[in-house]
């Protein structure tokens, strides 16, 4: 049994899976089954698959096109792995990545995600995710705090819990990581193990609209977590902080927001929902940040 199941949905990316499958099969750390979902691609992705020869590699193909929710769940059920491994079909894997998650794993064991800081392909730029636990949960109120395929997650946390991706398309890793920061601890690795692809098929680009309805579903569950029912305005006030908007020097919006992040913090006092000493610095730095 192998101590990774890497989990690899894949849809019409003929053009990189080649350089994504190589980059985990060079992968330092050795012990790994790689699970490719094949979810009915009509490009050539799955001839390309097909010309690896690789026991660790276990196909799977689906004849029509089932979505990436049912693609993840359905590789979570035939995963054997101790940790479960996300990765696109369009991104690379930098070849220390799993020996330096096992690792930082196997020495925490109370750490059930962890994820790690990614490079945008093409730009000269790198993520800069928070790192702790109780900051990824803070910043959750707003944002997707992981790179959805540069994470690794301890199976036992997604059985033991009956977790599984919802269908919240194209936000499902923005939904998840609430739910699995209940019942575990989250952090990011500083490093970066993961180079991420831009390209105009991505899911964010094609499915924009679809990514940011479900986006803002999730965000007013997590206030109701605080007993907070956001009116129009009120949800149009957090996306500023969102989006790092605040308009510090302007007195309207700036005391509309001074009394919706006073709001929060009221709501966490009653609650206990966040650390309130990070939630407080977490909250302060949207307004510093949009200065």
């Amino acid at each position: 049994m192998a101590k990774i199941s890497v989990l690899m949905p894949v849809y019409n990316v003929a053009n990189y899976i080649e350089e994504s499958i190589c980059s985990i099969l060079t992968q330092t750390y050795w012990d790994f089954e790689l699970l490719i979902i094949d979810d009915g691609s009509t490009d050539g992705t799955l001839d390309i698959i097909r010309k690896f020869n690789d026991r660790r590699i276990k196909l799977i193909i689906h004849s029509i096109n089932l979505g990436i929710i049912e693609s993840l769940n359905q590789g979570i059920d035939l995963a054997t792995g101790e940790y479960i491994a996300r990765m696109d079909g369009d991104d690379i894997a930098l070849p220390q990545r799993f020996e330096r998650q096992v690792a930082f794993m196997d020495a925490h064991q109370h750490c059930g995600v962890c994820g790690s800081q990614v490079r945008y392909l093409g730009r000269n730029e790198i993520t800069n995710k928070p790192l702790n636990h109780e900051e990824i949960k803070c910043w959750q109120l707003f944002h997707c705090t992981l790179v959805h395929p540069s994470v690794m997650i301890r199976r036992s946390v997604l059985i033991n819990h009956g977790i599984r991706y919802l269908y919240y398309y194209y936000a499902e890793d923005y939904e998840i990581w609430n739910r699995l920061a209940e019942v575990t601890q989250i952090i990011n690795l500083p490093e970066v193990l993961l180079v991420y692809r831009l390209h105009p098929q991505q899911v964010s680009n094609v499915h924009e609209l679809v990514q940011e309805q479900h986006a803002e579903i999730i965000r007013k569950n997590q206030l109701r977590q605080l007993d907070i029912e956001p009116s129009i305005e009120d949800y149009q006030t957090h996306l500023d902080f969102c989006h790092f908007r605040i308009r510090v020097h302007e007195p309207d919006p700036y005391y509309k927001a001074l009394a919706w992040a006073h709001k929060i913090l009221e709501g966490n006092l009653k609650k206990h929902k966040y650390d309130h000493q990070t939630l407080n610095s977490v909250l302060s730095q949207c307004f510093s940040l949009s200065e």
